[in-house]
């Protein structure tokens, strides 16, 4: 078995410690006692606030992340957490792939952003595309939007993460053409920005994919094999 934790949550302008409260003791819950990978897919807080307490909990062996943004202040925390307790950081660039398991069964394919990436927090975010014995099964798009989709090497999927958290200006139809997933996973919560946004809803459903949202369903589970 392996164990990969992309991003980890957050709660902007409150307290609330989502990584000690919520996301080590689901790991927890799940048996999870060392992760070979945490990815961290961009350093806004409502992704990436939740790994530090991740970090200091569980042995972790590599810390993905984009290029470093020593102008952010959470991303040089997570950076200095992650040397603190003796984690290898990695940048990802597009083209490389992160091999998982002791025989490279699977492997997250780094789809962006570009070496030199200086785009914003958003548009940098870190893209993979997992493969299970060679097979494409799921895409990850962290927060970019239609501008970087189009940028993407975006083959068939079985499931989407969907983009920006459902952001009417991702998941666009260009993207939802190439990947043509049978279900679309939306990590989201209550927010003020109407995500996820109808439109994308519509377009998903346009596309015949299931969609399912963390909001109504809370964790959500899919196995992960053969089409």
């Amino acid at each position: 078995r392996y164990e990969v934790l992309i991003d980890g949550g957050g709660t902007p302008f409150s307290t609330y410690d989502v990584g000690e409260r919520v996301v080590v003791p689901a790991l927890r819950a799940l048996d999870v006692d060392e992760l070979e990978v945490v990815v961290a897919t961009h350093a806004d807080a409502d992704h990436v606030e939740g790994l530090l307490a991740v970090l200091r909990s569980v042995p972790v062996g590599t810390l993905v992340t984009g290029a470093p943004r020593p102008d952010v202040a959470l991303d040089a925390e997570l950076r200095r957490v992650a040397a603190e307790r003796g984690v290898a950081v990695h940048a990802a660039v597009r083209g490389e792939s992160i091999v998982v398991g002791r025989r490279g069964e699977a492997r997250l394919e780094v789809l962006h952003p570009p070496a030199g990436d200086v785009s914003s927090l958003n548009e940098g975010s870190v893209v993979l595309l997992l493969r299970l014995h060679g097979q494409a099964v799921a895409l990850f798009l962290g927060d970019v939007g239609e501008a970087t989709e189009r940028e993407l090497a975006v083959p068939r999927v079985h499931v989407l993460k969907v983009g920006h958290h459902g952001s009417r200006y991702s998941t666009s139809e260009a993207l939802l053409r190439a990947a043509r997933p049978r279900l679309a996973v939306v990590s989201v919560g209550e927010n003020r920005y109407g995500h996820p946004h109808p439109s994308v809803l519509e377009r998903l459903a346009a596309h015949g994919a299931a969609v399912v949202t963390t909001q109504d369903a809370g964790a959500v589970r899919v196995p992960l094999g053969a089409r």
